[in-house]
């Protein structure tokens, strides 16, 4: 789970599974075979072995919940993941759209418009539903899961061939997977800031820091490959 691409979304299903499976366990008592066939002998110690692992599943649900908190309304985004083919539906989209426009009030480009976006809804459920079944055939053949990223490109693709306008739906999109499930990518970008922002180079301002980071984060290209990959396009450069 401790990866760059995990989203909040993915996370706050696989905290949610935990904690359903970890319930259940702690309600039937349960306690695995191997713990079993160690006590089995030991009658003295049994109702004190059950009680521990009782124990252990209660606070296990109850760290779960305080981890819980930090998910907000994550799980609102699941049907982003396109697990099934009736995931983008009305119903899941317009539960999105409300959460993106009351938190960002303050981002006007982020505003969604819950009208066009109804009709970009109903074309996407059409796509997905019509493909889905060569996707199936598609990873048994490769033997591969296409990923839910490789999804959304294929469908986005086909919206631009065909001119069908999306804004509203990307939006949604990007939000969902702009949201971290872990603190994993943080802690790489300080990571990668002080192998750059080194005593030697100190001087170095913040704006260059940034842009270097910038760079090396969204790019993924060497500083000479960069260079070389940049050096000869004068409008880019000017824009810059």
């Amino acid at each position: 789970m401790e990866k760059d691409n995990t989203t909040a979304f993915v996370v706050a299903e696989a905290h949610k599974t935990l904690k359903r499976n970890l319930t259940e366990r702690k309600a039937s008592n349960f306690i695995p075979m191997g713990a079993k066939n160690i006590y089995r002998s030991l009658e003295q110690v049994c109702n004190s072995v059950t009680e521990e692992f009782d124990g252990f599943y209660e606070r296990c649900i109850a760290y779960l919940d305080l981890w819980e908190n930090s998910f907000g309304n994550a799980e609102q985004f699941l049907w982003v993941n396109l697990a099934k083919t009736n995931a983008a539906d009305w119903e899941n989209a317009e539960t999105s759209a409300e959460i993106i426009n009351s938190s960002l009030l303050d981002v006007p480009d982020m505003k969604i418009n819950n009208d066009q976006m109804f009709d970009e809804v109903v074309l996407a459920k059409e796509y997905l539903q019509s493909n889905w079944e060569q996707w199936e055939q598609e990873e048994t053949t490769r033997d591969v899961s296409i990923s839910s990223e490789e999804k959304w490109l294929r469908l986005f693709g086909h919206f631009k061939e065909n001119h069908i306008a999306a804004p509203n739906l990307i939006k949604i999109v990007e939000y969902a997977f702009c949201l971290p499930g872990t603190s994993a990518p943080v802690e790489r970008v300080f990571s990668l800031i002080n192998n750059a922002w080194t005593d030697d180079r100190g001087l170095m301002k913040e704006a260059t820091v940034k842009g270097l980071m910038t760079c090396k984060i969204n790019i993924g290209l060497a500083c000479a490959d960069f260079y070389n990959k940049i050096k000869n396009k004068k409008d880019f450069l000017k824009k810059s």
